[in-house]
């Protein structure tokens, strides 16, 4: 279930909260899961964060950069304020990436309003269309499936539902696509899916997980579909107007 397990070495380890449902604050050497912005450089044995400004400007043979840029999504509970990395430009820092990877609902959906969350997605899309070129294509994650718990924490209640959480999903997509479709590649990374059709008794299982974070076998299937797309099926860009139908399809697959 991870590298975090090996952590505890007693019998019923798999069994634990860090293993199965969240590990931020556990230790994991390679990385910091607490850390607001993080590089780190991925290659066939591993990853490694750099931790050295002097390192950015290279990228060794043979090897993925990861620009990791982590936020509670367009919400105002971001400290500091999810526009600071857009701010302070990406790409001039980090050159013009693959592929843009992003990532709402889930904190959106239950700290936002629709209305607050609208203004907020159109800032995103602009920076969005400032920062990235054409040749990069976007891939938008949907939330983590949620079900059958509500969370009335007197400092932080969460405005959760499955229709609720979905209405984020496809407003993120739809705005995307409108903004976005003649000009970029687009891919639905689409994790709420991994869960939904699962039956019913196996959905419930994440009612284990206090916080309602998907489970861990679950997020090691949702990875490996994410690394099965950009591995196997990365594309150069070709506009949707020169675009047959099935070409199209292609391009926008949510699956």
């Amino acid at each position: 279930m991870g590298d975090w397990c090996s952590f505890n070495s007693t019998s019923n380890a798999t069994e634990t909260r860090s293993c199965l449902c969240e590990d931020y604050q556990d230790p994991f050497m390679p990385f910091d899961a607490r850390y607001r912005e993080l590089i780190i450089d991925i290659d066939q044995t591993g990853g490694q964060a750099l931790m050295q400004p002097t390192e950015f400007a290279l990228v060794p043979d043979n090897t993925a950069r990861v620009y990791l840029h982590k936020w509670e999504g367009l919400s105002t509970r971001n400290k500091p304020a999810w526009t600071q990395g857009f701010d302070a430009r990406i790409t001039p820092q980090y050159g013009n990436p693959q592929v843009a990877l992003i990532s709402l609902t889930n904190w959106d959906a239950a700290f936002s309003s629709r209305a607050y969350f609208a203004v907020e997605m159109q800032k995103l899309l602009d920076y969005v269309q400032v920062e990235y070129s054409n040749y990069t294509q976007l891939y938008i994650r949907t939330g983590q499936y949620y079900c059958c718990r509500t969370d009335q924490t007197p400092n932080a209640p969460r405005a959760y539902s499955r229709l609720r959480n979905a209405y984020f999903d496809q407003y993120v997509i739809d705005a995307f696509r409108e903004r976005f479709g003649h000009s970029h590649v687009i891919r639905i990374w689409n994790v709420a899916q991994v869960s939904e059709r699962l039956p019913l008794s196996v959905r419930k299982e994440t009612v284990k997980c206090p916080a309602n974070h998907a489970r861990a076998e679950v997020v090691e299937i949702e990875n490996q579909i994410l690394m099965n797309a950009m591995c196997n099926y990365f594309e150069p860009y070709v506009p949707m107007e020169q675009a047959s139908v099935g070409e199209e399809d292609d391009l926008e697959t949510d699956q």
